[in-house]
């Protein structure tokens, strides 16, 4: 009779866990790498190196500046970010960016376009790009809920893997 007992308890027990293990989010968490900070204007949110310092920006729409270098120039690494972007969603996004800068000048060229977080709540786009000697990241990143869009465009003429997969892995979208 003990025996019994003991292995509905067990399997009972088993069966919980796996159900709490199924409730759970399966939504990726945002990153802050260890020596970055968190940066949050609006609904936009992502991380940045400790060293970089907040540069001033005096455009209405890409009001977010952050930098490797306070007064940034021809060999700086430039994020720039656009706390509002609409509410139709990353794609949309993305494609006016690109858009955009295919019309906006001279030696522009897209080298590349993905989706590195595509979930129930977060999208993220991204194209990489060149502009004569300068790489460029574009994302644009959405609340897949609300559609409510967000973009971050990092630029320099050496753009360090870490600070572009850094960047990328920060990116959230945050709620109302």
């Amino acid at each position: 009779m003990p025996r019994r007992p003991l292995s509905v308890l067990i399997g009972g027990s088993l069966l919980a866990l796996a159900v709490a293990g199924c409730t759970g989010s399966d939504e990726p968490a945002a990153t802050t790498p260890e020596g970055w900070q968190r940066v949050e204007s609006g609904p936009l949110s992502f991380a940045v190196p400790d060293a970089w310092v907040e540069v001033p920006q005096s455009d209405d729409v890409w009001s977010v500046g952050w930098s490797d270098d306070a007064d940034p120039g021809a060999t700086s690494v430039l994020l720039v970010g656009a706390p509002e972007l609409g509410q139709d969603g990353a794609e949309q996004a993305l494609d006016t960016f690109v858009a955009g800068a295919q019309v906006g000048g001279w030696g522009y060229a897209s080298t590349g376009t993905s989706t590195p977080v595509a979930t129930e709540t977060l999208e993220v786009r991204r194209n990489d790009f060149a502009y004569d000697d300068v790489q460029g990241v574009f994302w644009a990143a959405a609340d897949a809920r609300s559609g409510a869009s967000v973009g971050l465009q990092l630029t320099g003429r050496d753009l360090p893997d870490d600070v572009v997969s850094g960047i990328e892995e920060s990116i959230t979208v945050v709620g109302d």
